[in-house]
């Protein structure tokens, strides 16, 4: 586990992922964002972004019948030089900047994302809060895989979850509401499954929704931003850094917004990622860390998980990860 009072392997501690059957111990949580009416179902970035929901958030947008989805898992953000989310010019390339600054800007960025991608493996912690709640993802990302622990309250209770990605198959361990609404397993028998292993293949109902946002190419995808300026800054921690200034694009449903990313100037790695978005009468503020880059995380594939298609699973209302969104909640919501 990680962060507030979690351990990190490197630092001594235990390894994120609980041991088979135990219950996840999440630290505190990161948010989600409305998806619009119609739209696919929503994943997290991931929750990589597909994109998943918090109580307030969906109390408040359920008044305008929108249902929510996680900020910082399932970026639907395309890579440099293709489309942006919404058919116009690319953040990341396609378009002429429209002055030297933009364009120093979006140089510096797309060396970024570049070294993002190439990176063996780093840990993040992001953080989404707003609304009177909060939402939080803790990760360790490599190339093929990693492991994320995520907490949030949702219309189906405070949920809790671990999420291991290892050969294209999402092992998942989490509590009674996080198996209803991330699985869709019955409200009998989840309490059942509570803290078991999970594993979800590829094709199968939630997959779609679980698997973007763990690998460090879907951390690249999180970085939405448009830049307009860079300039050159001392970080808390004295380290010489960039700040890449521009505008977040409209993305997973959420509208447009502001947002920075800092950058090492030595390697070009990104240090932290702010975004804040602002819409019906909702301020969301994400901010994601980074840390331990190419520093090969510990984490153990888990054994004896029982799969997915042999629980009778099915979509829950607003989707798989939707919160409950889509329909009355299971339980009563809780504030955080």
């Amino acid at each position: 586990m990680y962060g507030d009072g979690s351990e990190d392997p490197r630092d001594g501690g235990q390894s994120s992922v609980s041991a088979p059957g135990q219950p996840p111990e999440p630290p505190a949580p990161p948010p989600m964002w409305p998806s619009p009416p119609g739209a696919g179902p929503p994943g997290r970035m991931r929750r990589r972004t597909a994109v998943a929901a918090i109580v307030a958030v969906v109390l408040v947008v359920a008044a305008v019948g929108i249902p929510v989805a996680l900020l910082n898992r399932g970026s639907q953000v395309k890579p440099p030089g293709g489309p942006s989310p919404t058919g116009g010019p690319s953040p990341t390339g396609g378009t002429t900047p429209t002055s030297a600054a933009a364009a120093s800007a979006v140089a510096v960025f797309q060396r970024a994302l570049a070294a993002t991608r190439a990176a063996t493996a780093c840990h993040y912690v992001g953080v989404t809060t707003g609304g009177g709640a909060s939402q939080r993802v803790i990760g360790d990302a490599t190339q093929s895989g990693g492991s994320q622990v995520i907490t949030f309250d949702s219309n189906f209770g405070a949920e809790q979850f671990t999420l291991v990605l290892a050969s294209s198959t999402v092992y998942f361990q989490g509590n009674t509401p996080a198996l209803q609404d991330q699985l869709g397993v019955s409200a009998t028998a989840a309490p059942g499954l509570q803290g078991k292993w999970i594993s979800v293949s590829n094709g199968d109902g939630p997959y779609s929704v679980l698997a973007p946002g763990i690998t460090v190419a879907e951390q690249a995808r999180q970085l939405a931003l448009t830049p307009t300026s860079a300039r050159q800054i001392t970080t808390s921690g004295g380290a010489a850094a960039t700040r890449i200034t521009g505008a977040v694009p409209p993305q997973n449903g959420a509208p447009a917004g502001s947002g920075h990313l800092d950058v090492s100037t030595s390697s070009n790695l990104p240090i932290s990622y702010v975004s804040t978005v602002t819409g019906g009468g909702l301020t969301l503020t994400s901010t994601t860390t980074f840390s331990a880059w190419g520093t090969a995380p510990s984490i153990a594939t888990p054994s004896g998980a029982v799969a997915w298609s042999t629980l009778g699973a099915s979509q829950p209302p607003g989707g798989y990860g939707g919160g409950g969104g889509g329909g009355a909640p299971t339980s009563t919501p809780q504030a955080v």
